[in-house]
C-alpha cells in the first residue's frame, strides 16, 4: 500500500535516464521530496572538463527537477553532495551554492569520493519538505 502514496517526479532531460534505468528524477512521498542524486551535465548530456561549470551545472539540473514537483531550493532541508577531488573543488562549491542555497540553509554532508558516473566530478542528492502537503508519517 505504500508504495500508492509514492509519486515519481521526471523531467524532460531525465525522461531517457528513466526509461534506460528506471530510476526517477526524485520521489515524492506525501510532503516530502527525495531527489535522485544528480550530476553536471549539459543540455547536450556532455560533462564539461571543469569542475566550476559541473557543479553549477548540477546545482541548476536539481533545481529542474525540484521545480518540476512545484518547489525550489529554499524547501531544501538536507543536501548530500559527492566530489572526486572535494578539497580542489572547496572554492567552486561554496561559490555555486551561493548562487542557489539561502537561508534557512539545508544540513549538507560533502562527501570525496574516487569517482563517479560516467566522468562526472559532482553528484548531488537532497530531501525537500513541500509547504503543500500535510505531513505524513513514512
Amino acid at each position: 500500500m505504500a508504495s500508492s502514496k509514492r509519486q515519481i517526479v521526471e523531467t524532460q532531460a531525465w525522461a531517457g535516464y528513466l526509461a534506460a534505468t528506471h530510476v526517477p528524477a526524485a520521489v515524492r512521498v506525501g510532503n516530502r521530496l527525495l531527489v535522485t542524486g544528480h550530476t553536471g551535465e549539459d543540455a547536450d548530456e556532455v560533462y564539461p572538463p571543469d569542475a566550476a561549470t559541473q557543479i553549477r551545472n548540477t546545482f541548476a539540473n536539481v533545481a529542474e527537477t525540484l521545480a518540476a514537483a512545484g518547489s525550489s531550493w529554499v524547501d531544501v532541508v538536507s543536501v548530500t553532495s559527492y566530489h572526486v577531488g572535494l578539497a580542489a573543488q572547496e572554492e567552486q562549491l561554496l561559490a555555486a551554492a551561493s548562487e542557489f542555497l539561502t537561508p534557512p540553509y539545508p544540513a549538507w554532508t560533502a562527501v570525496g569520493v574516487a569517482e563517479l558516473w560516467q566522468g562526472a566530478l559532482v553528484e548531488i542528492a537532497c530531501e525537500a519538505v513541500l509547504p503543500d502537503a500535510p505531513l505524513t508519517a513514512p
